[in-house]
């Protein structure tokens, strides 16, 4: 049994009897219910983010299965104990309701989900939960963009990640027009210069991160390259303690080995161009502080990120 879904049924089930218990969490009522798929044969209960309220989403677990190899494991009556459950509870449901389409959402069978990944705690997950799910069922569908669309897809990722499911979040965001590389924002006089700084860094962060779970390269290698030119607060800071890094957000520490190859990418420049002296430096560095060749850099920084995104 995978260490996640482990979790992910103990948590599960330890849910449930506080649910029971204290009756903290409200039962699927029609304000709580989002239809992803009004014909649905399950509920997925989520747990939000500290202070959201709990949601249901009726869902396929056909499409789920198909869209998703955690899913699939998730419901197979023959891997896993919700997989039983499941199927009990929907031959129990087809007594009363044999066509299931026509069952009220809050009879169905429920799956909880306690844990959609490293969302960080200031960002509220319903709107990339329900994104997320919508893409399960339908990679071509129309969303609405809110809010920064790097940030957005770099949540996608999480849940992409969490759940083995970056393909059709991959085929969606590139049906959408949403894999182009973009430009660098623009300045903003009223913001200093250290704060636009930072927000530059972050939307690169997260178009690496995002990259790098969905297989996007060239995210990977032009945002690595811009990143590098322009130093990292994470790399000059001595601690990860003196370092805001927006509640752990996960792109601070850029996933599939890429945060490592990067910094060694710049120790070894910088100890090639100081003729060695440069060995021992701590990965927290700015390349301005050498002043070496950002192309010879960039290059070598290529080189590696297509190595690794080729084994995305």
């Amino acid at each position: 049994m995978s260490s996640v879904l482990q979790n992910d049924a103990e948590l599960s089930l330890a849910n449930t009897e506080r649910d029971i218990k204290h009756q903290v969490c409200p039962g699927p009522n029609e304000d709580n219910i989002i239809p992803i798929e009004p014909a649905g044969d399950l509920l997925i209960k989520v747990h939000g983010q500290p202070g959201e309220s709990t949601l249901y989403y009726r869902a396929s677990s056909t499409v789920l299965q198909k869209a998703s190899p955690y899913f699939d494991r998730l419901l197979d009556p023959k891997k896993f104990s919700e997989g039983v459950a499941f199927r009990t509870q929907l031959k129990n449901l087809k007594e009363t309701y044999p066509d299931v389409r026509m069952a009220p959402a809050a009879a169905l069978p429920i799956i909880h989900i306690s844990d959609v990944g490293q969302i960080p705690a200031r960002f509220p997950s319903k709107n990339v939960v329900t994104h997320f799910f919508d893409i399960l069922h339908d990679t071509s569908s129309f969303w609405i963009m809110t809010g920064t669309l790097p940030n957005h897809i770099a949540l996608l990722a999480i849940l992409a990640d969490r759940f083995d499911a970056t393909k059709p979040v991959l085929d969606h965001i590139t049906d959408q027009g949403w894999t182009h590389t973009h430009k660098e924002p623009k300045e903003n006089k009223k913001e200093s210069s250290q704060s636009s700084s930072r927000t530059k860094e972050i939307l690169w962060r997260q178009r690496i991160f995002a990259g790098a779970i969905l297989g996007v390269q060239d995210w990977v290698m032009s945002y690595s390259r811009l990143l590098i030119d322009a130093g990292s607060e994470r790399w000059r800071i001595a601690s990860d303690a003196e370092l805001n890094v927006d509640d752990e957000a996960p792109w601070w520490y850029l996933p599939r080995g890429l945060e490592g190859e990067i910094t060694l990418v710049i120790q070894s420049e910088v100890g090639e161009l100081t003729d060695g002296r440069g060995i021992g430096i701590p990965p927290r560095i700015s390349p301005h502080d050498h002043q070496f060749s950002s192309k010879l850099l960039s290059a070598k920084v290529r080189f590696r990120t297509t190595a690794v995104s080729a084994r995305l």
